[in-house]
């Protein structure tokens, strides 16, 4: 067997804020001398290459199987070797595997493999920092992505518009921060919708938001007015919405071979109309 350090402190960390490389340090002095651990990656932004100042400490440690239970049972302690928290909190049904933050708001995140399950691992974009037992070989390379799913496309579709005859009841109600939040819900699917018909896409964090849209998407999304609590915002920013849906949604959604449910939309718009009065 054989130990290899890829490199003490990957230039993969250097976007981030400098406390992550001495977060970083206090990480390896850790896993270094625990033979439990038998390879450590960095993984997340800083394995894409794209990292950078609003980035996490994302890592997975392949750990002997024989030990990882009694290191999964334990990673509350093993952690505070590591870095003292103000919170860590486990992944739910990931053994072993948590999110966390440091006093100075740094973010460490840690998925924890038992050595067997290697080579089914769905975490497959990884950065070498130790590998004791050349174990990197065999971690499958990352899966192709697939394409837009018309399925789930149709679904947001749907649901908008579930929800958009809903919207007249909820107005009744006079709650204007629940239908300020409706109003957000619908956008945010838009949003959805434009992402879903846009894959493949580079592999990306969740905080990425606009790098998953076009131009001309972003420019849309920008141009929805953002509602709040009252009557006379709330309304006109659901009938802006439900307009960009019914233009934008559904040229989206026949550019890749789904229908738009006419009769749906058409009973939904009519309801609005009655309850609300026409535009």
């Amino acid at each position: 067997m054989s130990e290899l350090f890829l490199e003490r402190r990957p230039a993969a960390l250097d976007p981030l804020p400098a406390g992550y490389r001495t977060l970083f340090d206090r990480l390896l002095a850790v896993v270094e001398p625990d033979e439990r651990i038998r390879a450590m990656w960095l993984s997340g932004s800083l394995a894409r290459g794209v990292a950078d100042a609003g980035s996490d400490l994302d890592v997975i440690l392949a750990v002997r199987d024989d030990d990882f239970a009694e290191f999964a049972a334990s990673w509350q302690e093993w952690l505070a070797t590591v870095t003292p928290t103000v919170l860590a909190r486990p992944l739910p049904h990931a053994a072993g595997c948590f999110y966390s933050t440091t006093p100075e708001c740094l973010r460490l995140d840690v998925i924890t493999e038992p050595v067997a399950g290697l080579p089914d691992t769905p975490h497959r974009r990884r950065l070498v920092v130790l590998d004791r037992d050349e174990l990197d070989a065999v971690v499958p390379d990352p899966a192709t992505q697939p394409g837009p799913n018309r399925e789930r496309m149709a679904s947001l579709v749907e649901e908008f518009l579930r929800q958009h005859a809903i919207f007249p009841a909820m107005v009744a109600r006079e709650d204007w921060l629940c239908v300020a939040v409706g109003v957000q819900q619908a956008q945010a699917m838009l949003y959805q919708l434009f992402v879903e018909a846009n894959q493949p896409l580079p592999p990306m964090g969740v905080k990425q938001w606009s790098a998953k849209l076009t131009p001309s998407q972003r420019a849309v999304l920008e141009g929805l007015p953002g509602p709040s609590p009252q009557p006379g915002s709330v309304i006109p920013a659901m009938r802006a919405t439900a307009a960009v849906w019914r233009s934008e949604g559904r040229s989206t959604l026949e550019a890749h071979g789904v229908d738009w449910p006419a009769e749906l939309d058409d009973a939904v718009a009519r309801h609005c109309d009655r309850e609300l009065g026409a535009d």
